[in-house]
């Protein structure tokens, strides 16, 4: 069955999370983990692609996170049909139960930009999304204000 949901924080938008998992109850434990890891960000949610593409249609999205195996397709075709919107800035991180050994066609994708095995846990995750975390307009003024500024050289 498709299905989406959504999350949202109460502490100010940092950022936006699609995660695209079948299983319930690992959706589940990967929402209360990025709500306590990651409280900044609001989580969409989505259990295939089916139900993954009408969120990126409606959602202003940051970071999408993929489980590699899908019921009505892969990670790789839910990417595929979200070129436009990596184009856009969108990072996407898979997530799977294969090693990286076995993922490596995929990590080397230019539109994958992080891979975390779910058995490294969900504190993996959570610092993989920080390290792809999108800049805030403050942060982003900031670096162009250093840039330019010819004292703080």
């Amino acid at each position: 069955m498709q299905q989406a949901n959504c999350h949202s924080n109460r502490s100010g938008k940092s950022g936006v999370i699609l995660l695209v998992e079948d299983h319930d109850l690992y959706r589940d434990v990967v929402r209360a983990a990025l709500a306590r890891y990651l409280p900044q960000f609001d989580l969409l949610e989505a259990d295939c692609v089916a139900a993954a593409l009408p969120v990126l249609h409606s959602h202003h999205v940051d970071i999408m996170v993929i489980d590699m195996t899908l019921p009505d397709g892969s990670a790789i075709d839910l990417i595929e049909k979200s070129g436009y919107f990596i184009q856009q800035g969108i990072k996407v991180i898979v997530l799977s139960s294969h090693s990286s050994a076995d993922m490596l066609p995929v990590l080397s994708r230019s539109d994958v930009h992080g891979f975390v095995s779910k058995e490294q846990g969900l504190k993996t995750l959570a610092d993989t999304i920080t390290a792809l975390r999108p800049e805030s307009d403050e942060m982003a003024l900031e670096k162009v204000l250093l840039m330019t500024d010819p004292t703080s050289a």
